[in-house]
């Protein structure tokens, strides 16, 4: 028996669809971190400067294609649609910066942490602000990974040094691991409000660049200014670096667009797992990041909640397709 021709194009555009998301993930995971680690000796405020000042331009070739550029005016409706707007640069912006420190300070652990518990935090912010209801094996999923990020955060304080008083020293502070929830609160934020914007992605990351363009502007002629900027100044590789930032940041974006227009959420929320396990792996290998047991444990508790979560996902997913082929026949 033949498979139905329109069953036939939903599996090819679902095997597309998982193709792009594998592309953006891996790029995410092993490329952006790569990257990144090539241009560890630039300093991070200037990395930031880049990604926007060589993003942008691309962005805007992307958002003249149809249906064109009047899509920016069109999401810029109201005050509100601008006030949204804004928060989601800032946002944004912040969680670029520390995934960039994240690499360039040897901490890339913290952000594969970060980016495993990221749906997680979506999922709670769900629940907290969208009115969302959670699976029960979600509210446990939640429950295991708090545990994980706090006995991470117990790992990182018993390795800090004290100061007399017994608490750890103001000096290093800064080791503990706040990147690992700076990054999925501020991710998690972000797509909370990419949900009320009236933009598609390419639309909304033009609009980000353009309001952060004049900030990163101006924080490079500063630092060119004060002496501290790479730029033309130390060798033609790392201006060639520089410049691809733009392609960088926007290419796995412009696959992971293609993708969920494609696949289910559900889909998505499971695949996006394959990114931070890329920077797991790129840092205890490559990187030569060093991870205490306790943290190893600490991981296996996030592991285990990400089973759990993923789990709950593919029954959905299963329940989903039972219910449109049973309307079918």
């Amino acid at each position: 028996m033949t498979p139905h021709p329109i069953s036939s194009d939903i599996s090819r555009s679902q095997r597309i669809g998982v193709t792009e998301a594998m592309i953006a993930y891996l790029f995410w995971g092993f490329g952006t971190g790569v990257y990144f680690k090539l241009l560890a000796h630039v300093d991070a405020f200037e990395l930031l400067a880049w990604r926007v000042l060589a993003g942008l331009p691309v962005m805007l070739v992307l958002v003249a294609l149809p249906p064109g550029i009047g899509r920016i005016r069109a999401a810029l409706t109201s005050p509100k649609a601008l006030r949204i707007m804004v928060l989601s640069t800032v946002l944004i912006a912040v969680n670029w910066f520390t995934f960039i420190y994240a690499v360039v300070s040897e901490r890339l652990v913290e952000a594969s942490l970060g980016y495993y518990i990221n749906p997680l935090v979506s999922v709670l912010l769900g629940r907290i602000v969208l009115g969302e209801r959670l699976h029960p094996l979600q509210r446990k999923a939640i429950w295991i990974a708090v545990v994980g990020v706090v006995l991470f955060g117990w790992s990182a304080i018993s390795t800090t040094s004290m100061n007399s008083d017994g608490g750890p020293a103001l000096s290093n502070l800064a080791e503990l691991p706040w990147i690992s929830l700076v990054l999925p609160v501020s991710f998690g934020c972000y797509g909370l409000l990419r949900k009320r914007m009236q933009a598609d992605s390419v639309t909304g990351l033009t609009i980000e660049m353009l309001l952060l363009f004049p900030v990163m502007l101006a924080l490079q002629i500063v630092l060119a200014g004060r002496g501290g900027s790479s730029f033309t100044t130390t060798d033609w590789s790392t201006d060639v670096l520089l410049l691809a930032g733009g392609f960088v940041t926007v290419l796995p974006l412009i696959a992971f667009a293609a993708a969920a227009r494609r696949l289910r959420l559900a889909t998505i929320g499971i695949l996006q797992y394959v990114a931070p396990t890329c920077q797991f792996i790129l840092a205890i290998t490559f990187f030569g990041e060093q991870v205490s047991p306790m943290k190893f444990a600490a991981f296996g508790l996030i592991w285990i909640a990400v089973s759990l979560y993923c789990f709950d996902a593919y029954r959905e997913l299963r329940g989903e397709r039972s219910k449109t082929s049973a309307s079918t026949t």
